[in-house]
């Protein structure tokens, strides 16, 4: 493997191009002057989702102020796959599992769903978008997905597009399989994928998933999952049956 060139990767929201400036804001200099231990000259690599990746050289290090001078382009822009992910949050520690897992794993947007069943004393849309920005500055993406606020079930299906095709990961292990579903729609460019809260959807919901059109029922597997085990296989699924998608 030939090493990076480049000590640090990060997310900003300035404009990137060859001989600009970029002023790190003051959390971002704080953790590369006293988290990382970055000096003067140092190489680092910066992205924001519209002008592709680039590597700057530090020309100020402050605790409070960093000065960046953007020299080349790494990688231009290149769109992830379109994937929305529906998920019902659970505890705080494996909703930011799955914010962070389908952040790596490529989805577009991410749909928090009030369900009968969803148990989430206090969902921070803050804190998740702060975890998918960690995340893709971690797996080397190039943009950061869309977070969505709590939206009920029924609106958050209402939403979707007709040509979206939806993936339902139904914990009663009804459906194909996704072997069997997932190749049948590879013409398919849109995708979402719903999967429920501790518990399960109620029967209620389960009809209400299943009555959307272009919606297709899929088992994961003879095991019970988890809520955050279920996203994760779901997503890595559609990867592996639909190409590896990733920029």
């Amino acid at each position: 493997m030939f090493p990076k060139p480049y000590s640090l990767r990060l997310f900003v929201p300035s404009d990137l191009g060859r001989d600009t400036g970029v002023v790190l804001d003051k959390n971002q200099s704080h953790y590369v002057a006293n988290v990382m231990r970055k000096t003067v000259g140092e190489r680092i690599a910066l992205f924001n989702g519209q002008d592709g990746e680039w590597i700057g050289t530090l020309q100020e290090v402050h605790k409070n102020h960093c000065l960046v001078h953007v020299t080349e382009q790494l990688r231009p822009q290149l769109d992830e796959p379109d994937i929305t992910l529906l998920f019902a949050p659970v505890k705080k520690i494996q909703t930011a599992l799955i914010v962070q897992k389908a952040t790596e794993l490529g989805v577009a947007a991410l749909q928090p769903l009030q369900t009968a069943r969803t148990n989430a004393e206090r969902l921070r849309e803050d804190k998740m978008e702060l975890q998918t920005l960690e995340a893709a500055e971690q797996c080397e993406r190039l943009n950061i997905p869309v977070v969505g606020a709590l939206l009920p079930l029924q609106q958050a299906l209402d939403v979707l597009e007709p040509e979206r095709v939806l993936l339902f990961c139904n914990e009663r292990l009804t459906g194909n399989s996704a072997g069997e579903v997932i190749p049948a729609l590879a013409a398919a460019q849109k995708w979402a994928i719903v999967t429920g809260p501790e518990g399960g959807f109620t029967d209620e919901e389960i009809a209400m998933i299943a009555a959307r059109p272009n919606t297709y029922a899929i088992s994961l597997g003879p095991r019970i999952l988890r809520a955050e085990t279920a996203v994760i296989a779901a997503l890595a699924l559609l990867q592996a049956f639909h190409g590896d998608w990733i920029a």
